[in-house]
């Protein structure tokens, strides 16, 4: 009897939901949209977990170089990696960056970049004031080198956008000219790159121009693969060229499919999911509500500023929510004699719920198969996922004991050469003292210690590389070198693979001139088989 009452108070609370639905309700397009989220929003853990255990290799790499350039690269990669994580840990990584960068580096351009870097982060996160004393008035613009200047006028040009919805700011402070700002960037960058696309966009959206701004943007994020942070970005531009062509579905989808790229690549710095909250509001509340409890922790987790746009734009969200709520209660007064009536229809269908219940309950028993089956695939992902990264920190072990032992093996040998020639010079036989400096081939035995070094190691962490390297040449200029070894030609691409670009950087590292690694450089893309000028493009993805 328990059970039958129990039974029956379900049913009438079903019917009065049913009886006070909302005014507004999602069409089926928006609905599946909004399933297709909800599952991305399941698995947001495992994206985070997966986005720790990237960030705790990273830094344990930076913690074990000792060399301080290359704590100074490491730390500026884990900077790139917390950017959109964590704030604090961002901060942190390049305020190292500007200590190394002082001493012991000595190096103003290293200073800098990290400057620039901090100012950017300082920007994003709503740290205006911090930001704008950086980048205004500490960095000299005019003193900054040629590889900075670009990055400089991005950082301004986004500090510069942040501003323009901020009025009170603006009075205070002297904000840079956003159209000088874009202008300067567009005569800088070449007219193929993303980032002058990027800028061609915003510059024809302000303009007005909102149909060319759609092709470019839709030739951008073409090019983006779904599962990339850079298609959040995009996928958000594409949304508000949506919402400018008043195509409200379009702008939902878009959004939706920014903040699931959000989601797989764990970041807790975004506006798309607050934005879905805010466009569903009226006609799913407790959907929004959902998402905008889970953009809160993930600003929390952020520990950034909320900027004074999205503290209006939550209270406005708040006051729909409540809005939408008592709409729902000055509803109930209405129906309530319609569901009285409606009891004596509850208790005659009441014995049709239960007959059916038991085939409900074999539903729900096979879909909580299904799902513990899903879960047991997502945990055999997870467990390659770790197996990969562990074989990657052995692989990054391997290469820095190599490198250790290198160095320790040169410094046993220069020391024992030094003594013999102290012994040599104490006995007065300086003649051979003189003959033995001469024939001293000291400096090219450590030159070809480091090319087998390299070589032996490069080759360890990407094993196919001359196979892939071969593959982009004509046949008749493949080249196949002994097994652990490398040609001169592809010890220059296998640097430029690593990421190395500048000819210079590599002439030192390799001590070859700058006339040799150009005429490899263009030899090998007379060689290629495909568009020399997209060569070094094609080589940078040997191994992903």
């Amino acid at each position: 009897m328990m059970r039958l009452r129990h039974i029956g108070w379900v049913f009438l609370l079903v019917l009065f939901a049913c009886a006070c639905g909302r005014q507004e309700r999602l069409d089926a397009s928006s609905r599946a949209l909004l399933e297709e989220l909800d599952r991305y929003v399941s698995m947001r853990e495992l994206y985070v977990a997966r986005k720790l255990q990237q960030t705790d290799a990273l830094r344990h790499l930076a913690q074990s170089v000792r060399d301080p350039r290359m704590q100074y690269e490491t730390e500026l990669d884990l900077a790139a990696e917390f950017f959109s994580f964590s704030f604090d840990s961002t901060q942190a990584c390049l305020q190292h960056c500007q200590s190394l960068a002082i001493f012991p580096l000595k190096d103003q351009e290293c200073y800098d970049l990290a400057s620039i870097r901090l100012g950017h982060l300082y920007t994003k996160s709503g740290n205006y004031m911090e930001a704008y004393d950086l980048l205004c008035r500490q960095l000299d613009a005019a003193s900054l080198s040629e590889n900075l200047k670009v990055e400089y006028l991005t950082a301004l040009y986004d500090f510069s956008v942040d501003m323009m919805g901020n009025s009170g700011m603006v009075d205070r402070l002297a904000i840079p000219d956003l159209d000088s700002i874009r202008t300067q960037l567009l005569a800088s960058l070449p007219r193929d790159s993303q980032q002058w696309q990027k800028l061609k966009r915003d510059d024809l959206l302000a303009c007005g121009q909102v149909a060319s701004a759609d092709s470019i943007s839709r030739l951008l994020i073409a090019g983006i693969k779904p599962d990339e942070r850079a298609y959040a970005i995009e996928a958000f531009h594409q949304s508000i060229i949506a919402e400018r062509m008043g195509n409200s579905l379009e702008r939902l989808a878009w959004l939706v499919r920014s903040a699931e790229c959000d989601i797989v690549n764990a970041v807790k710095d975004y506006a798309s999911l607050t934005m879905v909250a805010e466009l569903i509001m009226a006609a799913d509340v407790d959907h929004s509500f959902q998402y905008l409890r889970i953009a809160q922790e993930d600003a929390l987790f952020y520990n950034a500023r909320l900027r004074p746009w999205q503290i209006s734009g939550s209270m406005m969200l708040v006051q729909d929510a409540y809005s939408a709520r008592q709409e729902v209660f000055r509803k109930t007064s209405a129906v309530a004699n319609i569901l009285f009536a409606l009891l004596t229809l509850a208790l005659s269908v009441l014995t049709w719920s239960l007959v059916v219940r038991s085939r409900k309950l074999s539903r729900l028993r096979r879909e909580l198969e299904e799902n513990n089956a899903q879960l047991a695939a997502v945990n055999e992902k997870l467990e390659r996922l770790n197996q990969e990264i562990s074989s990657a920190d052995q692989v990054k072990e391997r290469f820095i004991l190599s490198f250790l032992e290198t160095f320790s093996q040169q410094i046993h040998d220069f020391r024992s050469q030094d003594n013999h020639l102290r012994n040599l010079l104490k006995r007065g036989k300086s003649d051979q003292l003189l003959r033995e400096f001469s024939d001293s081939a000291r400096s090219e035995k450590a030159r070809q210690d480091f090319f087998q070094t390299f070589d032996t190691t490069f080759l360890a962490m990407y094993p196919d590389f001359v196979a892939q390297f071969n593959a982009l040449l004509k046949e008749d200029a493949r080249v196949i070198p002994p097994e652990g070894k490398l040609t001169t030609e592809q010890r220059i691409f296998a640097l430029i693979r690593l990421g190395v670009d500048d000819s210079k950087q590599i002439a030192m590292m390799l001590d070859y001139s700058l006339s040799t690694i150009y005429n490899y450089k263009v030899a090998a893309r007379n060689n290629a088989l495909g568009d020399r000028e997209a060569f070094e493009q094609q080589v940078k993805q040997i191994g992903r």
